[in-house]
Protein backbone atom coordinates (compact mmCIF):
# COMPACT_ATOMS: atom_id res chain seq x y z
CA UNK A 1 0.00 0.00 0.00
CA UNK A 2 1.07 3.33 -1.20
CA UNK A 3 2.07 4.95 2.67
CA UNK A 4 2.32 8.38 0.70
CA UNK A 5 -1.42 8.98 0.51
CA UNK A 6 -3.91 9.60 2.59
CA UNK A 7 -6.50 7.04 4.11
CA UNK A 8 -9.13 6.09 5.94
CA UNK A 9 -11.32 3.82 7.76
CA UNK A 10 -14.22 5.81 8.81
CA UNK A 11 -16.41 8.29 8.19
CA UNK A 12 -18.52 12.16 8.69
CA UNK A 13 -19.53 12.13 8.95
CA UNK A 14 -17.86 10.87 8.91
CA UNK A 15 -17.81 7.45 10.78
CA UNK A 16 -14.99 5.48 12.89
CA UNK A 17 -17.76 2.90 14.62
CA UNK A 18 -16.67 -0.25 15.18
CA UNK A 19 -17.51 -1.93 18.54
CA UNK A 20 -19.83 -0.85 21.78
CA UNK A 21 -16.94 -0.86 24.45
CA UNK A 22 -18.22 -0.86 28.00
CA UNK A 23 -17.89 1.53 30.48
CA UNK A 24 -18.91 5.80 30.34
CA UNK A 25 -17.15 8.87 30.69
CA UNK A 26 -16.35 9.96 34.02
CA UNK A 27 -16.67 13.96 34.22
CA UNK A 28 -20.01 13.96 32.27
CA UNK A 29 -21.47 16.32 34.40
CA UNK A 30 -23.51 19.80 33.83
CA UNK A 31 -21.84 21.29 31.06
CA UNK A 32 -22.96 24.72 31.50
CA UNK A 33 -19.15 26.24 32.52
CA UNK A 34 -18.69 28.48 29.84
CA UNK A 35 -16.26 31.39 30.83
CA UNK A 36 -14.23 28.76 32.73
CA UNK A 37 -10.82 29.82 30.86
CA UNK A 38 -9.22 31.36 34.04
CA UNK A 39 -5.70 30.23 35.67
CA UNK A 40 -5.50 28.05 38.65
CA UNK A 41 -2.12 27.82 39.89
CA UNK A 42 -1.05 29.61 36.68
CA UNK A 43 -2.48 27.07 34.84
CA UNK A 44 -5.45 27.59 31.94
CA UNK A 45 -8.41 25.83 32.81
CA UNK A 46 -10.61 24.70 29.83
CA UNK A 47 -14.07 23.03 29.74
CA UNK A 48 -14.11 20.71 27.14
CA UNK A 49 -16.82 19.06 25.80
CA UNK A 50 -17.51 16.26 22.73
CA UNK A 51 -19.49 13.48 21.88
CA UNK A 52 -18.48 9.86 23.44
CA UNK A 53 -18.15 7.43 20.67
CA UNK A 54 -19.47 3.58 21.18
CA UNK A 55 -16.18 2.70 19.69
CA UNK A 56 -13.98 4.76 22.01
CA UNK A 57 -14.86 5.71 25.72
CA UNK A 58 -13.56 9.06 26.64
CA UNK A 59 -11.40 8.70 29.77
CA UNK A 60 -10.94 12.20 32.12
CA UNK A 61 -7.44 11.91 33.24
CA UNK A 62 -6.13 9.51 29.43
CA UNK A 63 -2.48 10.06 28.51
CA UNK A 64 -3.57 13.17 26.89
CA UNK A 65 -4.97 14.52 29.22
CA UNK A 66 -1.61 14.84 31.67
CA UNK A 67 0.60 15.59 29.03
CA UNK A 68 -1.08 18.47 27.89
CA UNK A 69 -0.84 19.95 31.26
CA UNK A 70 2.48 19.13 31.85
CA UNK A 71 3.62 20.83 28.90
CA UNK A 72 1.13 23.24 27.79
CA UNK A 73 0.10 24.07 31.60
CA UNK A 74 -3.45 23.61 30.17
CA UNK A 75 -5.85 21.49 32.43
CA UNK A 76 -8.63 19.97 30.64
CA UNK A 77 -11.57 19.46 32.13
CA UNK A 78 -13.46 16.74 30.05
CA UNK A 79 -17.28 16.35 29.20
CA UNK A 80 -19.14 14.17 27.23
CA UNK A 81 -22.56 13.03 25.88
CA UNK A 82 -23.16 9.49 24.38
CA UNK A 83 -23.09 10.03 20.89
CA UNK A 84 -27.05 9.16 20.66
CA UNK A 85 -28.21 12.30 22.70
CA UNK A 86 -25.21 14.67 21.94
CA UNK A 87 -26.80 16.59 19.22
CA UNK A 88 -30.15 17.42 21.52
CA UNK A 89 -27.76 18.39 24.37
CA UNK A 90 -25.56 20.70 22.27
CA UNK A 91 -27.97 22.51 21.01
CA UNK A 92 -29.76 23.02 23.72
CA UNK A 93 -26.50 24.52 25.16
CA UNK A 94 -26.03 26.67 22.01
CA UNK A 95 -29.47 28.02 21.82
CA UNK A 96 -29.50 29.28 25.69
CA UNK A 97 -25.98 30.17 25.04
CA UNK A 98 -24.16 27.91 28.08
CA UNK A 99 -21.99 26.57 26.15
CA UNK A 100 -18.50 25.16 27.56
CA UNK A 101 -15.37 26.94 27.05
CA UNK A 102 -14.94 24.54 23.49
CA UNK A 103 -17.25 22.21 22.34
CA UNK A 104 -17.41 20.02 19.04
CA UNK A 105 -20.18 20.74 16.37
CA UNK A 106 -20.91 20.30 13.05
CA UNK A 107 -20.95 23.06 10.33
CA UNK A 108 -24.92 23.12 10.13
CA UNK A 109 -25.05 24.48 13.59
CA UNK A 110 -22.46 27.01 12.99
CA UNK A 111 -24.43 27.80 9.84
CA UNK A 112 -27.40 27.69 11.84
CA UNK A 113 -26.14 30.03 14.67
CA UNK A 114 -23.71 32.17 13.39
CA UNK A 115 -25.20 35.16 13.69
CA UNK A 116 -25.94 34.85 18.03
CA UNK A 117 -22.58 35.70 18.74
CA UNK A 118 -22.10 32.51 21.03
CA UNK A 119 -19.03 31.59 19.06
CA UNK A 120 -15.91 33.11 18.64
CA UNK A 121 -14.64 34.61 15.22
CA UNK A 122 -11.24 33.05 14.76
CA UNK A 123 -10.30 35.13 11.32
CA UNK A 124 -8.53 37.78 13.51
CA UNK A 125 -6.68 35.50 14.73
CA UNK A 126 -4.97 33.72 11.90
CA UNK A 127 -1.75 35.24 11.96
CA UNK A 128 -1.31 34.20 15.22
CA UNK A 129 -1.35 30.81 14.24
CA UNK A 130 1.56 29.30 12.76
CA UNK A 131 0.13 25.66 12.84
CA UNK A 132 -3.38 26.38 12.19
CA UNK A 133 -2.70 28.68 9.06
CA UNK A 134 -0.38 25.88 7.12
CA UNK A 135 -3.45 23.42 7.77
CA UNK A 136 -5.23 25.66 6.32
CA UNK A 137 -3.19 26.56 3.30
CA UNK A 138 -2.71 22.31 2.90
CA UNK A 139 -6.69 21.98 2.72
CA UNK A 140 -7.96 24.99 0.68
CA UNK A 141 -11.24 23.50 0.98
CA UNK A 142 -11.68 25.10 4.34
CA UNK A 143 -13.02 28.00 2.99
CA UNK A 144 -16.06 26.80 2.66
CA UNK A 145 -16.86 27.03 6.34
CA UNK A 146 -16.21 30.48 5.70
CA UNK A 147 -19.09 32.37 6.80
CA UNK A 148 -19.77 36.15 5.71
CA UNK A 149 -15.49 36.33 6.11
CA UNK A 150 -15.73 34.90 9.15
CA UNK A 151 -14.60 31.56 11.14
CA UNK A 152 -15.74 29.89 13.53
CA UNK A 153 -14.61 26.44 14.10
CA UNK A 154 -11.62 24.68 13.90
CA UNK A 155 -12.03 21.88 11.75
CA UNK A 156 -10.66 18.26 11.83
CA UNK A 157 -7.94 16.89 9.28
CA UNK A 158 -6.54 14.02 9.15
CA UNK A 159 -2.63 13.93 8.37
CA UNK A 160 -2.91 9.71 7.77
CA UNK A 161 -5.99 7.54 7.80
CA UNK A 162 -7.40 4.50 5.59
CA UNK A 163 -10.39 5.21 2.95
CA UNK A 164 -13.59 4.17 3.58
CA UNK A 165 -17.23 4.33 2.57
CA UNK A 166 -20.83 3.29 2.50
CA UNK A 167 -19.73 0.22 0.57
CA UNK A 168 -21.62 -3.42 -0.20
CA UNK A 169 -20.23 -6.00 2.52
CA UNK A 170 -21.67 -9.76 2.11
CA UNK A 171 -21.13 -12.74 3.66
CA UNK A 172 -19.08 -14.31 1.28
CA UNK A 173 -18.90 -17.74 3.40
CA UNK A 174 -22.97 -18.23 3.10
CA UNK A 175 -22.13 -17.17 -0.63
CA UNK A 176 -19.97 -20.47 -0.99
CA UNK A 177 -22.40 -22.48 1.69
CA UNK A 178 -25.30 -21.77 -0.30
CA UNK A 179 -23.15 -22.29 -4.13
CA UNK A 180 -24.42 -18.47 -4.55
CA UNK A 181 -22.15 -16.27 -7.31
CA UNK A 182 -21.18 -12.54 -5.58
CA UNK A 183 -23.70 -10.22 -7.12
CA UNK A 184 -22.38 -7.73 -9.48
CA UNK A 185 -26.17 -5.54 -10.10
CA UNK A 186 -28.77 -4.03 -7.33
CA UNK A 187 -30.72 -6.61 -9.37
CA UNK A 188 -28.69 -9.56 -8.87
CA UNK A 189 -28.51 -8.57 -5.02
CA UNK A 190 -32.08 -8.68 -4.78
CA UNK A 191 -32.26 -12.08 -5.75
CA UNK A 192 -28.83 -13.34 -3.18
CA UNK A 193 -31.08 -11.64 -0.87
CA UNK A 194 -34.12 -13.66 -1.27
CA UNK A 195 -31.91 -17.10 -1.27
CA UNK A 196 -30.15 -16.50 1.68
CA UNK A 197 -33.25 -15.68 2.94
CA UNK A 198 -34.65 -18.88 1.71
CA UNK A 199 -32.17 -20.81 3.55
CA UNK A 200 -32.48 -18.76 6.68
CA UNK A 201 -36.13 -17.82 7.48
CA UNK A 202 -35.75 -16.19 10.77
CA UNK A 203 -33.58 -13.68 8.99
CA UNK A 204 -33.77 -9.98 7.53
CA UNK A 205 -30.59 -10.30 5.26
CA UNK A 206 -30.26 -6.71 4.63
CA UNK A 207 -29.57 -4.49 8.34
CA UNK A 208 -29.30 -0.63 8.42
CA UNK A 209 -29.22 1.87 10.60
CA UNK A 210 -29.09 5.76 11.97
CA UNK A 211 -25.54 7.14 12.26
CA UNK A 212 -23.35 9.98 11.96
CA UNK A 213 -26.43 11.85 12.36
CA UNK A 214 -28.66 10.82 10.40
CA UNK A 215 -31.65 9.01 10.40
CA UNK A 216 -32.00 5.20 9.90
CA UNK A 217 -33.78 6.33 7.27
CA UNK A 218 -31.68 8.77 5.49
CA UNK A 219 -28.76 6.42 5.89
CA UNK A 220 -30.21 3.43 4.41
CA UNK A 221 -31.53 5.59 1.65
CA UNK A 222 -28.28 7.63 0.85
CA UNK A 223 -25.52 4.65 -0.73
CA UNK A 224 -29.07 2.91 -2.48
CA UNK A 225 -30.00 6.25 -4.01
CA UNK A 226 -26.09 6.95 -4.69
CA UNK A 227 -25.70 3.57 -6.41
CA UNK A 228 -28.93 3.49 -8.44
CA UNK A 229 -28.17 7.18 -10.41
CA UNK A 230 -29.37 9.55 -7.76
CA UNK A 231 -28.87 10.75 -4.17
CA UNK A 232 -31.13 12.21 -1.31
CA UNK A 233 -29.37 13.93 1.67
CA UNK A 234 -26.18 15.84 2.41
CA UNK A 235 -24.08 14.84 5.46
CA UNK A 236 -26.46 16.75 7.68
CA UNK A 237 -29.27 15.70 6.07
CA UNK A 238 -30.45 18.14 3.89
CA UNK A 239 -32.81 16.71 1.49
CA UNK A 240 -30.51 17.81 -1.67
CA UNK A 241 -27.11 15.99 -2.75
CA UNK A 242 -24.30 17.12 -4.79
CA UNK A 243 -23.98 14.89 -7.82
CA UNK A 244 -20.41 14.22 -9.38
CA UNK A 245 -22.20 13.85 -12.68
CA UNK A 246 -23.85 16.94 -13.37
CA UNK A 247 -21.56 18.58 -10.52
CA UNK A 248 -24.55 20.74 -8.65
CA UNK A 249 -27.01 19.99 -6.06
CA UNK A 250 -29.83 18.18 -7.13
CA UNK A 251 -33.26 16.95 -5.47
CA UNK A 252 -33.52 13.47 -5.39
CA UNK A 253 -36.96 12.43 -5.94
CA UNK A 254 -37.40 14.75 -9.11
CA UNK A 255 -35.31 11.81 -10.80
CA UNK A 256 -36.73 8.68 -11.99
CA UNK A 257 -33.86 6.95 -10.63
CA UNK A 258 -34.30 7.62 -6.82
CA UNK A 259 -37.77 6.54 -7.27
CA UNK A 260 -36.78 3.23 -8.88
CA UNK A 261 -34.44 2.76 -5.60
CA UNK A 262 -37.05 3.53 -3.41
CA UNK A 263 -39.26 0.98 -5.54
CA UNK A 264 -36.28 -1.53 -4.81
CA UNK A 265 -35.89 -1.10 -0.95
CA UNK A 266 -39.91 -1.60 -0.99
CA UNK A 267 -39.55 -4.50 -2.00
CA UNK A 268 -37.21 -5.70 -0.06
CA UNK A 269 -39.34 -4.57 3.02
CA UNK A 270 -42.26 -6.40 1.61
CA UNK A 271 -40.27 -9.35 1.35
CA UNK A 272 -38.62 -9.14 4.69
CA UNK A 273 -35.00 -9.07 3.01
CA UNK A 274 -34.62 -5.53 4.73
CA UNK A 275 -34.69 -5.11 8.45
CA UNK A 276 -38.00 -4.28 9.15
CA UNK A 277 -36.92 -1.89 12.83
CA UNK A 278 -34.55 -0.12 10.08
CA UNK A 279 -35.87 3.61 11.24
CA UNK A 280 -35.35 3.10 14.86
CA UNK A 281 -31.73 0.49 14.55
CA UNK A 282 -28.94 1.93 16.61
CA UNK A 283 -25.61 0.81 16.01
CA UNK A 284 -25.55 -1.31 18.48
CA UNK A 285 -28.26 -3.43 17.43
CA UNK A 286 -27.17 -2.99 14.27
CA UNK A 287 -24.03 -4.88 15.07
CA UNK A 288 -25.64 -7.25 16.81
CA UNK A 289 -27.30 -8.23 13.87
CA UNK A 290 -24.43 -8.63 11.71
CA UNK A 291 -22.42 -10.43 14.44
CA UNK A 292 -24.88 -12.89 15.55
CA UNK A 293 -25.69 -13.90 11.94
CA UNK A 294 -28.83 -12.30 11.45
CA UNK A 295 -28.06 -10.32 8.66
CA UNK A 296 -25.38 -10.81 6.28
CA UNK A 297 -25.44 -7.72 3.98
CA UNK A 298 -24.79 -4.01 4.89
CA UNK A 299 -24.34 -1.00 2.63
CA UNK A 300 -22.03 1.13 5.31
CA UNK A 301 -18.78 1.79 7.16
CA UNK A 302 -16.54 -1.24 5.52
CA UNK A 303 -14.25 -0.71 8.49
CA UNK A 304 -17.01 -2.64 10.55
CA UNK A 305 -16.46 -6.19 8.70
CA UNK A 306 -12.77 -6.77 10.13
CA UNK A 307 -14.68 -6.40 13.58
CA UNK A 308 -17.91 -8.40 12.89
CA UNK A 309 -15.44 -11.12 11.60
CA UNK A 310 -13.41 -11.22 14.45
CA UNK A 311 -16.26 -11.76 16.84
CA UNK A 312 -18.04 -14.19 14.45
CA UNK A 313 -15.06 -16.32 13.87
CA UNK A 314 -14.57 -17.22 17.41
CA UNK A 315 -17.56 -19.72 16.91
CA UNK A 316 -17.17 -20.13 12.96
CA UNK A 317 -13.94 -20.14 11.36
CA UNK A 318 -15.47 -20.08 8.19
CA UNK A 319 -17.63 -16.80 8.74
CA UNK A 320 -16.41 -13.54 6.64
CA UNK A 321 -17.94 -9.91 5.65
CA UNK A 322 -15.70 -9.57 2.34
CA UNK A 323 -16.10 -6.28 0.28
CA UNK A 324 -17.82 -6.80 -3.12
CA UNK A 325 -17.30 -4.90 -6.32
CA UNK A 326 -19.27 -1.32 -6.89
CA UNK A 327 -22.56 -2.42 -7.99
CA UNK A 328 -23.96 -1.71 -11.00
CA UNK A 329 -27.74 0.06 -10.76
CA UNK A 330 -30.33 0.57 -13.90
CA UNK A 331 -28.93 1.88 -16.93
CA UNK A 332 -25.44 0.69 -16.66
CA UNK A 333 -24.17 3.46 -13.45
CA UNK A 334 -21.69 1.97 -11.19
CA UNK A 335 -20.60 4.52 -8.07
CA UNK A 336 -20.22 4.58 -4.44
CA UNK A 337 -20.05 6.93 -1.43
CA UNK A 338 -16.95 6.75 0.41
CA UNK A 339 -16.17 9.16 3.35
CA UNK A 340 -14.29 11.86 3.01
CA UNK A 341 -10.36 11.93 4.08
CA UNK A 342 -10.80 14.64 6.44
CA UNK A 343 -14.19 15.80 8.80
CA UNK A 344 -14.26 18.79 7.60
CA UNK A 345 -17.95 19.21 8.77
CA UNK A 346 -17.29 18.70 12.59
CA UNK A 347 -15.31 21.57 14.07
CA UNK A 348 -14.40 22.73 17.80
CA UNK A 349 -15.46 26.33 18.17
CA UNK A 350 -14.60 28.59 21.44
CA UNK A 351 -17.15 30.65 23.23
CA UNK A 352 -17.19 34.35 23.09
CA UNK A 353 -17.21 33.96 26.86
CA UNK A 354 -14.18 32.78 27.48
CA UNK A 355 -11.75 35.22 29.77
CA UNK A 356 -8.49 34.66 27.84
CA UNK A 357 -8.79 34.30 24.01
CA UNK A 358 -5.62 34.60 23.13
CA UNK A 359 -4.00 31.76 25.26
CA UNK A 360 -6.87 29.51 24.28
CA UNK A 361 -5.84 30.60 20.30
CA UNK A 362 -2.65 29.54 21.36
CA UNK A 363 -3.15 26.38 22.71
CA UNK A 364 -5.14 24.86 20.16
CA UNK A 365 -2.90 25.98 17.21
CA UNK A 366 -0.28 23.73 19.30
CA UNK A 367 -2.54 21.21 18.76
CA UNK A 368 -2.61 21.43 15.53
CA UNK A 369 1.68 21.31 15.24
CA UNK A 370 4.28 18.30 15.20
CA UNK A 371 3.93 17.86 19.27
CA UNK A 372 -0.03 18.59 19.92
CA UNK A 373 -1.00 15.93 16.84
CA UNK A 374 1.67 13.39 17.96
CA UNK A 375 0.39 13.55 21.44
CA UNK A 376 -2.92 13.48 20.88
CA UNK A 377 -2.78 11.14 17.65
CA UNK A 378 0.25 8.58 18.88
CA UNK A 379 0.97 9.08 22.38
CA UNK A 380 4.40 9.83 23.91
CA UNK A 381 7.36 8.88 21.63
CA UNK A 382 10.04 5.91 23.25
CA UNK A 383 6.49 4.71 25.32
CA UNK A 384 4.17 4.17 23.23
CA UNK A 385 5.66 4.16 19.79
CA UNK A 386 9.33 4.97 18.24
CA UNK A 387 9.86 6.20 15.06
CA UNK A 388 12.62 3.62 13.19
CA UNK A 389 14.03 4.96 9.82
CA UNK A 390 11.50 7.55 9.46
CA UNK A 391 8.75 4.67 9.99
CA UNK A 392 6.04 4.72 12.68
CA UNK A 393 5.94 1.39 14.99
CA UNK A 394 4.38 0.64 18.08
CA UNK A 395 6.28 -0.45 20.97
CA UNK A 396 6.18 -4.33 21.75
CA UNK A 397 4.48 -3.22 25.45
CA UNK A 398 1.67 -1.16 23.78
CA UNK A 399 1.00 -3.84 21.50
CA UNK A 400 1.80 -6.82 24.58
CA UNK A 401 -0.75 -4.31 26.41
CA UNK A 402 -3.91 -3.96 24.19
CA UNK A 403 -3.60 -6.57 21.46
CA UNK A 404 -5.84 -9.24 23.73
CA UNK A 405 -8.67 -7.03 24.15
CA UNK A 406 -12.36 -7.28 22.03
CA UNK A 407 -11.00 -4.26 19.57
CA UNK A 408 -7.32 -3.46 20.70
CA UNK A 409 -6.95 -0.21 18.88
CA UNK A 410 -10.05 1.67 20.66
CA UNK A 411 -8.66 0.34 23.81
CA UNK A 412 -5.63 1.82 23.39
CA UNK A 413 -6.52 4.84 21.64
CA UNK A 414 -9.59 5.11 24.53
CA UNK A 415 -6.46 4.91 27.27
CA UNK A 416 -4.52 7.65 25.87
CA UNK A 417 -7.06 9.60 24.63
CA UNK A 418 -5.95 9.90 21.23
CA UNK A 419 -7.22 10.03 17.84
CA UNK A 420 -10.28 11.25 15.54
CA UNK A 421 -12.73 10.11 18.97
CA UNK A 422 -10.74 11.33 21.03
CA UNK A 423 -8.68 14.60 21.27
CA UNK A 424 -7.10 15.07 18.46
CA UNK A 425 -7.68 17.96 16.02
CA UNK A 426 -4.63 16.51 13.12
CA UNK A 427 -5.00 13.11 13.59
CA UNK A 428 -2.74 10.17 12.43
CA UNK A 429 -4.32 7.12 12.42
CA UNK A 430 -1.14 5.28 12.50
CA UNK A 431 -1.27 3.02 15.50
CA UNK A 432 -4.50 1.04 13.86
CA UNK A 433 -2.34 -0.25 11.12
CA UNK A 434 -0.71 -3.18 14.24
CA UNK A 435 -4.30 -3.83 14.93
CA UNK A 436 -5.59 -3.90 11.52
CA UNK A 437 -6.32 -7.34 9.74
CA UNK A 438 -4.37 -7.85 5.90
CA UNK A 439 -8.81 -7.23 4.58
CA UNK A 440 -8.93 -4.21 5.96
CA UNK A 441 -5.51 -2.15 4.49
CA UNK A 442 -6.65 -4.12 1.19
CA UNK A 443 -10.38 -2.74 1.81
CA UNK A 444 -8.82 0.51 1.73
CA UNK A 445 -6.59 0.46 -1.07
CA UNK A 446 -9.49 -0.72 -2.75
CA UNK A 447 -11.38 2.11 -2.06
CA UNK A 448 -8.54 4.31 -3.23
CA UNK A 449 -8.45 2.79 -6.71
CA UNK A 450 -12.08 2.98 -7.02
CA UNK A 451 -11.89 6.93 -5.97
CA UNK A 452 -9.27 7.65 -8.66
CA UNK A 453 -11.03 5.27 -10.85
CA UNK A 454 -14.11 7.52 -10.59
CA UNK A 455 -16.77 5.49 -9.16
CA UNK A 456 -15.93 6.04 -5.67
CA UNK A 457 -16.72 9.54 -4.74
CA UNK A 458 -16.15 11.72 -1.68
CA UNK A 459 -18.90 13.00 0.60
CA UNK A 460 -18.82 16.66 0.19
CA UNK A 461 -19.62 19.78 2.55
CA UNK A 462 -22.03 22.48 2.19
CA UNK A 463 -21.05 25.42 0.99
CA UNK A 464 -20.63 28.51 2.57
CA UNK A 465 -24.36 30.46 2.57
CA UNK A 466 -25.16 33.93 3.76
CA UNK A 467 -27.46 35.18 6.37
CA UNK A 468 -30.23 35.54 4.04
CA UNK A 469 -29.72 32.06 2.77
CA UNK A 470 -29.20 31.01 6.17
CA UNK A 471 -32.47 31.84 7.41
CA UNK A 472 -34.23 30.65 4.86
CA UNK A 473 -32.47 27.48 4.97
CA UNK A 474 -33.99 27.10 8.26
CA UNK A 475 -37.22 27.54 7.29
CA UNK A 476 -37.70 25.72 4.49
CA UNK A 477 -35.88 22.80 6.39
CA UNK A 478 -38.92 22.75 8.89
CA UNK A 479 -41.01 22.45 5.54
CA UNK A 480 -39.85 19.78 4.03
CA UNK A 481 -37.54 17.65 6.07
CA UNK A 482 -40.31 15.69 8.19
CA UNK A 483 -42.71 15.97 5.12
CA UNK A 484 -40.00 14.15 3.45
CA UNK A 485 -39.02 11.80 5.82
CA UNK A 486 -42.48 10.49 6.74
CA UNK A 487 -43.42 9.97 2.78
CA UNK A 488 -40.12 8.15 2.47
CA UNK A 489 -41.21 5.56 5.41
CA UNK A 490 -44.64 5.23 4.09
CA UNK A 491 -43.23 4.35 0.27
CA UNK A 492 -40.51 1.92 1.82
CA UNK A 493 -43.23 0.38 3.76
CA UNK A 494 -46.94 0.40 3.00
CA UNK A 495 -47.83 -1.55 -0.41
CA UNK A 496 -49.28 0.66 -3.18
CA UNK A 497 -48.30 3.94 -2.06
CA UNK A 498 -45.66 4.51 -5.20
CA UNK A 499 -47.81 3.93 -7.17
CA UNK A 500 -50.81 5.97 -6.15
CA UNK A 501 -48.98 8.81 -4.03
CA UNK A 502 -45.43 9.63 -5.85
CA UNK A 503 -46.79 12.47 -8.05
CA UNK A 504 -48.81 14.08 -5.44
CA UNK A 505 -45.91 13.64 -3.09
CA UNK A 506 -43.25 15.21 -5.79
CA UNK A 507 -45.91 18.13 -6.21
CA UNK A 508 -46.34 18.88 -3.11
CA UNK A 509 -42.43 18.92 -2.30
CA UNK A 510 -41.92 21.26 -4.65
CA UNK A 511 -45.02 23.11 -2.91
CA UNK A 512 -42.98 23.43 0.11
CA UNK A 513 -40.41 24.72 -1.32
CA UNK A 514 -37.23 22.30 -3.00
CA UNK A 515 -36.91 24.36 -6.10
CA UNK A 516 -35.93 27.48 -3.86
CA UNK A 517 -33.74 24.85 -1.83
CA UNK A 518 -31.59 23.68 -4.38
CA UNK A 519 -31.63 27.40 -6.24
CA UNK A 520 -29.94 28.20 -2.39
CA UNK A 521 -27.45 25.30 -2.54
CA UNK A 522 -26.46 25.73 -6.06
CA UNK A 523 -26.38 29.63 -5.99
CA UNK A 524 -24.24 29.12 -2.76
CA UNK A 525 -21.70 26.57 -4.95
CA UNK A 526 -21.46 28.83 -7.85
CA UNK A 527 -19.93 31.41 -5.16
CA UNK A 528 -17.63 29.02 -3.97
CA UNK A 529 -16.16 27.86 -7.47
CA UNK A 530 -16.13 31.31 -9.34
Amino acid sequence: MNRNKKLRISGSAAALSIFLLGGTLAGCGDSNNSGNSGSEDGALSLTWMRYEHPSQAIVSDSKAVREIEKRQNVKLNLQSVPQSNYDDKKKTLIATNTIPDVILVKQDDIQNYSDTGVFLDLAPYIDQMPNFKKVLEEHPEVKNNYIDGKLFGFPLVTKWDLQAGQIPMIRMDLLKKNDLAVPTTYDELYETLKKLKEANPASFPFASRAANGLTGTENLINPIAFGFGSGYTTSNGTKVYYDPATKRYEFGPYSDAFKDAISWLHKLYSEKLLDQDYTTATSQTWQEKLNSGKSFYFQDNNGFGNTFNTIMQQQDPEAKFDMIPVLEGPGGVKRNLVYSLDHLSESYVISTKVKNPDKVIAFIDWMYGEEGTNITSLGVENEDYVIENGEFKLTEEAKSKYMDKPVPYYAMQSDLGTGYLGLAMHYDDRPNIPFQAPDSLAWSDTNLKNVEAGINFRFTNDPPFNKEERERLKQLRTELDSFITSNMDKFIIKDGALESEWASFVEQCKAKGADELLKIYNDALARVQS
